[in-house]
């Protein structure tokens, strides 16, 4: 899945304050540019590389993620 941007954006003004556990993250583009953000397609919250690999690290680990 691409996320774009505006449709990030949009998804997030929807979302609003609820509480997420951003179960999946995908790159987020710009007119078809890499923006070098991932972005939870669920609430739309960005997050940097260096957040998504310290999130990943963390799955490892959680229950909750390991199938």
């Amino acid at each position: 899945m691409i996320m774009e941007y505006l449709v990030a954006q949009k998804l997030k003004d929807s979302w609003g304050n609820k509480p997420c556990d951003h179960p999946w993250l995908e790159k987020e583009y710009y007119v078809g540019a890499f923006l070098i953000n991932y972005v939870c397609t669920q609430c739309g919250k960005e997050f940097t590389i260096a957040q998504k690999l310290e999130m990943d690290e963390t799955r490892k680990t959680d229950v909750r993620y390991i199938t």
